[in-house]
């Protein structure tokens, strides 16, 4: 490792179940088995998923809330989060920080201003996409030039985060995968039912509630005969997948599940993983389904960067309830080709997304090295 920085610090809201979290506890779990110090500052309660791995060596420090959701009392949180965070930068000179997210890079910097430390922040969503107040859009217009380094997962964040930092300045590191615990897909039989799953936060931004329009369609016809849907996840539209449910009487063609610790065995199990999301960073369930061999079907808005069109997944041009149930009529009728699609998923995943390959550019980005 470099001679002068001895630990990683990463400075995050939380480590509940998404994929910035995954990818923040995938890089501190690398680095202390390489006898790196790791230290992760949540802005709140950790809130740890259970499926993620993380080393006994990582200190997860905790800088809970103090106050409540009223604007001056979030203002007050800020205020004491930066504080804390500059104390800990005061006792840690020696540490790389790496923030994640806009609210978190822009309360580091904030903490950092009066003394001298080596920061990168990391954006994980595009923000031409990211519903955020104009407060901190002006400061991340102002600070965010302040960073080392941004971080962002594919060319088009990075074209949209030129406004506020140096294009020089941004690189792109996409999420990784860990090629060697995957299973392939198996053949589809010609008359075996597809099972269909979506997995991840039941938000707007996902377009559950377009997948949900399109099952709805897909119960009135006798096509409902050829797939069984499973919706795996939580959020604030989790009350209308359940309503759809108990409304338009879904039972037998779709199931739901709030949470699940162990999101890989779900996939194993699946045809077909979907991912309609309006917008996206880098999705790691895209990845996840696809180093298992799945036929993914998402959105070009979403998956451009990774998946190309009918070779390795399939991506809908616009996102409708009627290309989602059309692209789904095409591999119920070609059963070849969800199993091409996901041999071509296993080789892209291979290709550019090995753990391995993508920890090496994590390294050479924060100029790392180690024995």
């Amino acid at each position: 490792m470099n001679n002068k920085y001895k630990s990683i610090t990463f400075i995050c809201m939380n480590l509940e179940c998404g994929g910035s979290e995954k990818v923040i506890t995938n890089l501190a779990y690398h680095y202390s088995k390489k006898n790196i110090k790791t230290s992760i500052i949540t802005l709140g309660s950790a809130n740890l998923f259970e499926g993620f791995k993380v080393s006994q060596k990582t200190e997860i420090i905790e800088l809970k809330k103090k106050y409540s959701n009223y604007i001056f009392r979030r203002i007050r949180n800020c205020i004491y989060w930066i504080s804390e965070i500059n104390k800990y930068m005061k006792r840690n000179k020696n540490s790389i920080y790496l923030s994640f997210l806009t609210v978190p890079n822009i309360l580091t910097i904030l903490a950092s201003l009066t003394i001298k430390r080596l920061h990168y922040g990391s954006e994980r969503n595009d923000p031409a996409h990211t519903n955020l107040s104009l407060f901190w859009k002006i400061l991340r217009l102002i600070f965010y030039r302040k960073l080392k380094v941004l971080i962002v997962q594919t060319e088009e964040i990075k074209n949209n985060c030129r406004y506020f930092i140096s294009k020089r300045r941004i690189k792109i590191i996409p999420n990784s995968i860990n090629v060697n615990i995957k299973k392939t897909q198996s053949k589809t039989k010609e008359n075996e039912k597809l099972k269909v799953l979506y997995i991840g936060r039941i938000e707007y931004q996902k377009g559950i509630d377009i997948l949900l329009d399109s099952i709805i369609k897909i119960s009135k016809e006798k096509k409902r005969k050829l797939y069984d849907f499973e919706i795996i996840g939580d959020g604030s539209l989790s009350h209308l997948v359940k309503e759809s449910i108990r409304i338009y009487n879904l039972k037998g063609l779709l199931k739901y599940k709030s949470e699940s610790d162990n999101p890989l065995k779900h996939i194993r199990k699946s045809n077909i993983v979907i991912h309609p999301s309006r917008f996206e960073g880098m999705s790691n369930v895209i990845l996840e389904a696809m180093s298992c061999g799945k036929c993914v079907i998402s959105s070009y808005q979403s998956s451009s960067g990774i998946i190309t069109n009918y070779k390795d997944g399939i991506l809908m041009k616009h996102l409708s309830s009627s290309e989602i149930i059309n692209s789904l009529d095409k591999v119920s009728s070609n059963r070849v080709l969800i199993t091409n699609i996901g041999l071509n998923a296993i080789n892209t995943i291979k290709n550019n997304y090995s753990e391995k390959r993508v920890f090496e550019l994590w390294s050479k980005t924060l100029k790392l090295t180690y024995e």
